[in-house]
């Protein structure tokens, strides 16, 4: 999309009385009380557009852009005795006081709109908006330096920094300047120690933080800082490209937060641009991409060759995530990938909506990437109170499943109940194979073993029996519209609470293999080898040679 297609798609949806961007809200489940669908008034996407007003030049009016900027300005937090101070609400409709809760990275992400509106644009605004926008800058600036998010939250850490940093040379604040100097700095040292970014392979927030470098590059002038955030633009492109799935166009896994299946068009839009190899594997996506508003800089030029193709048949990437002391508790990725498919898997975390914890795609003649993802189900919403270690071995991985006791429901830290008890009537383990045309299948391949198939690949389900405290599992398959599913069903009976700090032992683990059109199912299923009251190890002996994972056999706290 061009910037004037952009502008003119914009024309549509902005008010003349709010002087904001509207549309149908569809939020992530969080944060936010306004019903999906409700028609809303969008702060961020507004200041996207008042930058792209400004980007046009002459070919649009600049009398909007201010007109959009004032009306952000009015809804900035600007109290600083306030717990909100410098933050704006995602909507118009719905005040910092209503919503559930505010999102203090609307300071780092319209904080960062601001300071590239004045960098770039302030000598086409009306004089009397310059004071407004730059005290709004160093209200957001001021906010980020508050909260100081640590290096682990890698997007947000990279976007504050670069609102400190541009905050301090455009208002002449040393100390914002040494701050987001410093801060940048931290997360290098922070990345380098621990092997990659803590929010690790993720397809939504690797092109955020990779985006915010580009900002900053574009925005600051401090040598150590453009250094630092040249460092991270590598690091991030680097994991792209190792991730990178030429053969279905998507993003291998495991992902640490991402909101779709599958990547979206504007991602891969961008990605193309980069390295000026089309990624696209399918039909375009319902909305074409946003212009650039930000100067975007090229992938470097080393990493391009992997885009183009895998360099051997069938390749495996390992890597640290999170750093731990026994490395053996520290977080891993895995990645198996061959011409058509891939798969990937974390070796432990928590299973929260964002999180693909394990997730293949496969190349079919309806879909050209028909989607396996792991979940874990209380009342058919993604449980951020499950847990999962996986031991991967090319196609082929074993996973024990268990419970923590000190994280949330539907969001891993926002809602979690009070004493830490959930109601439910549903909690399942489920194996999920989405695929365009209706082709996705499951069934009972027999010896207790299930098949979800599309094309010419199968992902073999190989459960174990198990309990859930009293609860035997019992497995079975399903379908519904584009999806098939393997469910491990732990409790289907009436409404109970589940105090998880009191809950009983739990035995429960299945293996996975993704098979080619001709390749046999493994005969074998996963075994418990040996079981305490506290831990359990189950293996699953394979003609490749086995994997075995051991795990506490109670809900336990989420690892550190």
């Amino acid at each position: 999309m061009t910037l004037a297609e952009y502008l003119d798609s914009c024309e549509q949806r902005y008010s003349g009385e709010l002087h904001l961007l509207g549309g149908p809200f569809h939020g992530p489940g969080y944060h936010s009380r306004v019903a999906d669908g409700t028609y809303v008034h969008d702060i961020l996407n507004s200041a996207d557009y008042a930058v792209a007003l400004l980007k046009a030049g002459d070919a649009a009016p600049p009398a909007r852009a201010a007109d959009v900027l004032r009306k952000i300005l009015s809804l900035q937090d600007t109290d600083p005795t306030s717990t909100t101070y410098g933050l704006w609400p995602w909507l118009a409709e719905e005040p910092l006081s209503q919503m559930a809760p505010p999102d203090h990275n609307w300071a780092d992400f319209v904080g960062a709109r601001l300071a590239q509106v004045l960098k770039d644009h302030a000598a086409r605004l009306p004089a009397d908006l310059v004071d407004p926008l730059r005290a709004g800058l160093a209200h957001a600036a001021w906010s980020i330096f508050r909260r100081n998010v640590g290096p682990d939250y890698t997007n947000v850490a990279v976007a504050g920094a670069g609102v400190a940093l541009a905050a301090g040379e455009l208002l002449g604040a040393p100390r914002l300047l040494d701050y987001g100097r410093r801060r940048l700095h931290n997360l290098v040292a922070h990345t380098k120690f621990h092997g990659g970014f803590n929010e690790y392979n993720s397809p939504t927030y690797t092109l955020v933080a990779l985006h915010e470098c580009e900002r900053t590059l574009s925005l600051v002038r401090d040598a150590q800082a453009r250094s630092d955030a040249e460092r991270l633009r590598r690091a991030a492109w680097q994991t792209v490209a190792e991730h990178f799935h030429p053969g279905t166009g998507q993003w291998a896994g495991p992902h640490s937060r991402a909101y779709t299946l599958r990547l979206g068009s504007g991602a891969l839009e961008y990605l193309s641009a980069q390295t000026h190899v089309d990624l696209r594997r399918g039909p375009p996506g319902p909305q074409r991409p946003a212009p650039a508003l930000v100067p975007a800089i090229e992938c470097p030029s080393a990493l391009v060759p992997r885009f183009q193709a895998l360099p051997e048949p069938q390749v495996e990437v390992r890597g640290r995530f999170i750093r731990r002391e026994p490395d053996e508790a520290s977080t891993w990725g895995t990645a198996w990938m061959a011409e058509d498919a891939c798969l990937g898997s974390v070796s432990q975390d928590n299973m929260w909506t964002q999180r693909h914890v394990l997730i293949a795609y496969w190349r079919t003649a309806e879909d050209p990437a028909a989607a396996l993802r792991l979940r874990f189900l209380r009342d058919g919403r993604d449980f951020a109170s499950a847990f999962v270690r996986t031991v991967q071995s090319g196609p082929r991985a074993l996973s024990v499943f268990n419970l923590v006791t000190d994280l949330g429901d539907f969001h891993h830290c926002l809602d979690r109940p009070a004493g830490g008890v959930f109601e439910a009537g549903d909690f399942r383990v489920r194996y999920e194979l989405s695929c365009s045309g209706g082709v996705a299948a499951a069934h009972a391949l027999g010896a207790g073993r299930f098949v979800l198939a599309a094309g010419g690949r199968r992902a073999v389900v190989h459960p174990m029996p198990g309990r859930f405290g009293p609860y035997e599992v019992r497995w079975t398959a399903g379908k519904e519209g584009d999806s098939a599913f393997v469910d491990g069903i732990c409790y289907c009976e009436s409404r109970l609470p589940f105090d998880l700090a009191r809950f009983g032992k739990i035995i429960l683990a299945a293996g996975l293999e993704l098979l080619g059109p001709t390749e046999a199912p493994a005969a074998a299923a996963p075994e418990l080898e040996e079981h305490t009251e506290d831990r359990i190890c189950v293996v699953w002996n394979l003609p490749a040679g086995g994997l075995m994972v051991t795990a506490p056999a109670r809900p336990h706290p989420y690892p550190k």
